[in-house]
């Protein structure tokens, strides 16, 4: 039945794409009511998309593309961005999955009948949840995408011991997304977290004192077209004044600038940055002393890309941002405490030195060889990887830069070591005619190699493509 479905949807979605390839043949007054009813209807893929979702996470998809979570699925077969596949995982588990109770504490002396009675409210708010879990799906079917990822992301801000809780706030805020706009949605919904954060209580009946701490985070944001990146901090009150009186100081003309109190033209917003970048430098000198000198950021370039560059050339680093000429003067990595020489020709990493852990060195020619995690597709930086043994450890791979290779976190685990397909997990190989890194499927599928801009921009491939002698000679 889903296949016949599917086709039906398929041939009219064709039917359509070729009647609005010439809007201009078309009339507002005669297509409006059935684009309307035909937006309605859509409306109702985000309830399936989450469904779907759900159904890939509890039934592993991620094995589908040699992975170990149904992230990567989503985002290799469908098509999406990591945030919109976690997105609508979240969303499948809110409305598919068993809801997550807190647990209650247990006190080292607790009696028998205080322990009972701990149990019972928990029991008591877990059938709570699946009764208002069970009114939410139903809800969910009629409320389109964005309604629902603005709930999901005001949810977000719900304390542990929340009254309501998660899911009964949850089923409240689809009711009133049937009748509200999505900004007034928002509005509706921030207002009722707040009053649940207000009026919740652990298991004791008192306010939970950790609230605020347990929700503290600091997100980075992508980079802009000037090089600007938004940081964002969840602070709480305590962290908050500490911030804001080692900032303090930083506002009075002259601080951390060379010019003279009068001659300071920079606002007040920048003083506070430059002062919190000198605290941020205060602490990198202190570690780097007591590890003499262990740089933290890493530059990936070549001799000939220095001796090109411009005021507009970017390099890569190990913290997956970019930096100018200007950037790297004005942080002062102009030293030269490590050196590293590649094959002029495959740009492998030339050996350094019977140990399993890597060491920083061979780290760090990880990083000038391939910059991002060599699984295909991926993108994460330099700093984020482990050194993973190209032949394993235990069949006797040994720990030189000739079998290593820097995978992110997520597909190291993805890596099936014993290479024979095993829960359909392929691995990583290095290609010793090309250099290159190769993620070999499971089964008989073409080993694919990681194209995105950041493996691109490294040293390694650049020195790779300069030496390839044909088109014949690069991978595809």
């Amino acid at each position: 039945m889903l296949s016949s479905l599917v086709d039906d949807i398929a041939n009219a979605t064709n039917e359509l794409s070729v009647l609005f390839s010439h809007p201009e043949h078309l009339d507002f007054a005669d297509v409006r009511g059935d684009m309307e009813r035909l937006y309605a209807a859509l409306d109702k893929f985000a309830a399936i998309d989450a469904a779907f979702a759900f159904v890939a996470d509890r039934d592993g998809a991620g094995s589908a593309v040699g992975a170990n979570h149904a992230t990567q699925y989503l985002v290799d077969v469908l098509g999406l961005s990591r945030a919109e596949a976690l997105s609508r995982i979240k969303r499948g588990r809110d409305l598919f999955g068993e809801p997550e109770v807190p647990e209650p504490p247990r006190e080292p002396e607790e009696d028998e009948a205080r322990a009972r009675t701990r149990r019972q409210e928990q029991e008591r708010r877990r059938a709570a949840a699946r009764r208002a879990r069970e009114k939410a799906r139903k809800r969910a079917a009629a409320i389109n995408a964005e309604k629902q990822k603005i709930i999901q992301q005001c949810l977000r801000d719900l304390n542990e011991h929340a009254c309501p809780a998660y899911d009964e706030l949850h089923e409240q805020a689809l009711a009133e997304a049937s009748t509200r706009g999505p900004e007034d949605l928002r509005r509706w919904l921030r207002e009722a977290v707040r009053r649940a954060n207000l009026a919740g209580r652990d298991y004791d009946g008192e306010k939970d004192p950790c609230a605020a701490w347990k929700k503290r985070a600091i997100l980075f944001g992508r980079t802009d077209a000037d090089g600007l990146t938004r940081v964002t901090l969840q602070v709480p009150r305590a962290e908050l004044a500490l911030l804001k009186a080692l900032i303090q100081p930083g506002y009075a003309p002259g601080t951390n600038a060379s010019d003279s109190p009068a001659d300071d033209a920079r606002t007040r917003t920048q003083r506070g940055f430059d002062q919190l970048t000198a605290i941020l430098r205060s602490y990198e000198n202190g570690r780097q002393d007591a590890r003499r000198g262990v740089a933290s950021i890493v530059l990936s370039l070549t001799a000939e890309d220095l001796a090109r560059a411009d005021r507009d050339s970017l390099f890569p680093t190990n913290t997956g941002v970019d930096l100018s000429a200007g950037d790297i003067i004005r942080l002062g990595l102009s030293g030269t405490d490590f050196l590293l020489e590649l094959d002029p020709v495959t740009a492998l990493p030339l050996n350094l030195g019977r140990t399993r852990l890597a060491s920083i060195e061979q780290k760090l020619a990880i990083f000038a060889a391939q910059g991002v995690c060599a699984w295909a597709g991926c993108d994460k930086p330099g700093m984020e990887l482990e050194a993973h043994h190209v032949i394993a450890w235990k069949d006797g791979g040994p720990t030189n830069i000739s079998n290593l290779v820097g995978l992110c976190r997520e597909h190291h685990r993805c890596n099936n070591d014993n290479r024979d397909g095993h829960r359909n997990m392929g691995h990583v190989d290095i290609n010793r005619a090309t250099g290159r890194v190769e993620h070999h499927p499971a089964g008989t599928g073409p080993p694919r190699t990681n194209e995105t801009t950041g493996y691109r921009s490294s040293a390694g491939a650049t020195i790779r493509h300069r030496a390839a002698p044909n088109p014949a000679r690069q991978p595809t």
